[in-house]
Formats: C-alpha cells, sequence, structure tokens
C-alpha cells in the first residue's frame, strides 16, 4: 500500500497490522485517514480494537506461537473474504 489513500479492501486488509502498529508512517497515515471518512471501516476497526482488548485482558500472561498467530488470521482473512463475497 502507498501514501495514497486507500480503499475499503486495503483498509481492512491492513487492520490488524494497524493495530499492531506494524505499519510504515505512510501506511498508518492512509489508513487513519480512510478510518476517519469511512464510518463502516471505522465501526469495524472499533471492533477488531475491542477484540484485541479483551484478548489482552483475559490472555495477557501467555503469548500465543506465531505460527497459532499466523493461522489465526489467516482463518479470519477467510471468513472475511467468503462473507463479502456473500454480500
Amino acid at each position: 500500500m502507498s501514501e495514497r489513500a486507500c480503499s475499503c479492501n486495503e483498509a481492512l486488509a491492513s487492520v490488524y497490522d494497524y493495530l499492531d502498529a506494524e505499519l510504515n508512517a505512510g501506511e498508518a497515515q492512509a489508513i487513519a485517514g480512510h478510518l476517519q471518512s469511512c464510518s463502516p471501516c471505522a465501526e469495524q476497526f472499533r471492533m477488531e480494537q475491542m477484540v484485541k482488548a479483551l484478548v489482552q485482558r483475559t490472555c495477557c500472561e501467555e503469548r500465543a506461537p506465531e505460527t497459532l498467530r499466523v493461522r489465526i488470521v489467516a482463518q479470519i482473512s477467510e471468513v472475511r473474504i467468503t462473507y463479502r463475497r456473500d454480500l
């Protein structure tokens, strides 16, 4: 993703990286700008923030193995893609 404005698909595909501060400054700025101007994506982002906060509160003592994290993110992405196809 470049520093240009991003689409809903680009924003939602990068929401976990944005939440985890794993984007470069230009990418983060593009996501932040999109979330400010797109209510549906902002709502999705808020839900993801709440889920992340809940998981952190309940599982803060242990960290999941990286392989598990990758599998979970892949499955979430697959569900999201399947859901969007049905719209």
